[in-house]
């Protein structure tokens, strides 16, 4: 399979993670606006049948990537000289609360190398701010006696904005960067066509009030991941679900997906907007096979209590990698 990056200039900060399984399914979505239904099906047909014939990461901020989640690094002997001690300790200090890393550091570690993550100063940083609900019969803010005797009607929103501090200290947003892996021309064509497609109705929750609003900025092929010698496991770079079949020894991050249906099923009468809550293996994930492949993982069915039609994007994006 070919590899390409997909950069996203935004125009607005996002309500919705930039995940895998989020954007697959606003992918659909475009496929059931602009051709149908019944197209949306036969579009479905080589996923469910686990040979996706297109496979996407999760969207990270500019050049970063998921750091992979490592076997810890054996307690130092007796025997160890104690300058290499604290260098394993410092190692593993330093590194507590950096989830990404740049593309060297992505590929040192994937060729076998323990690095260093640098500071969390250089990384990136999410964005939160204060809203306030509106009384819909006075079309202000004023609540009720109670509700202005506790505080207000104010409220947390966190909104999905990447920001870099610059040599000079201003903060600016960043890209996001999208990879993917298609199975020939035709599928790079038809990628890069829903992206554009996407992009007119914006990402995410609240995209008609204006979150999630983007531009595709490129679309283009993708060497930058290093091919490790003796390669003995796979990294992914997107949330994922393991096939039957898939390798059992790794070292990973879960996190529970409660899932929601998008467009019209969000706010329709006849059917529950809720899914199942699914677990899922996070970005970053690595798991040993001696063959790594492009790809892992699966659709899952059986994720909406009402509608058997409704499923959930699960495949990996692999990358090789060296582990210890």
């Amino acid at each position: 399979m070919k590899t390409y990056r997909v950069r996203l200039s935004l125009d607005s900060a996002s309500l919705s993670a930039w995940q895998s399984d989020t954007i697959f399914g606003h992918l659909c979505w475009t496929v059931r606006y602009n051709e149908g239904e019944e197209a949306l099906g036969q579009f479905l047909v080589p996923f469910l049948a686990g040979e996706p014939p297109l496979v996407l990461s999760n969207g990270f901020p500019d050049d970063l990537l998921p750091r992979p989640v490592l076997p810890p690094e054996l307690p130092p002997g007796l025997e160890t000289p104690k300058r290499d001690q604290v260098a394993a300790m410092r190692r593993e200090r330093q590194g507590r609360g950096i989830n990404h890393v740049d593309l060297e550091e992505f590929n040192a570690i994937c060729q076998g190398k323990r690095v260093m993550p640098r500071s969390k100063e250089a990384r990136v940083e999410g964005h939160i701010v204060l809203k306030n609900l509106i009384n819909r019969l006075t079309g202000t803010t004023a609540g009720s006696e109670a509700e202005e005797a506790a505080g207000g009607n104010l409220y947390d929103l966190e909104e999905i904005v990447y920001l870099k501090k610059d040599p000079l200290g201003k903060k600016t947003p960043v890209p996001i960067s999208i990879y993917l892996k298609v199975m020939d021309d035709s599928w790079e064509k038809r990628a890069g066509e829903l992206f554009d497609q996407m992009a007119l109705a914006g990402f995410g929750a609240k995209k008609s009030a204006g979150y999630g609003q983007f531009k595709v900025e490129s679309f283009e092929p993708f060497d930058g991941f290093a091919a490790p010698d003796g390669a003995n496991g796979f990294v992914s770079l997107s949330n994922f679900v393991p096939a039957q079949a898939d390798p059992v020894e790794g070292h990973y991050e879960t996190l529970v997906k409660y899932g929601k249906l998008g467009e019209e099923f969000a706010s329709s009468s006849a059917i529950s907007p809720f899914k199942f809550p699914l677990l899922m293996l996070a970005a970053g994930a690595t798991f040993r096979d001696d063959n790594p492949g492009d790809f892992y993982g699966r659709m899952v069915e059986g994720v909406h209590p009402q509608d058997d039609r409704i499923v959930q994007y699960g495949y990996a994006f692999a990358v090789p990698i060296v582990l210890p």
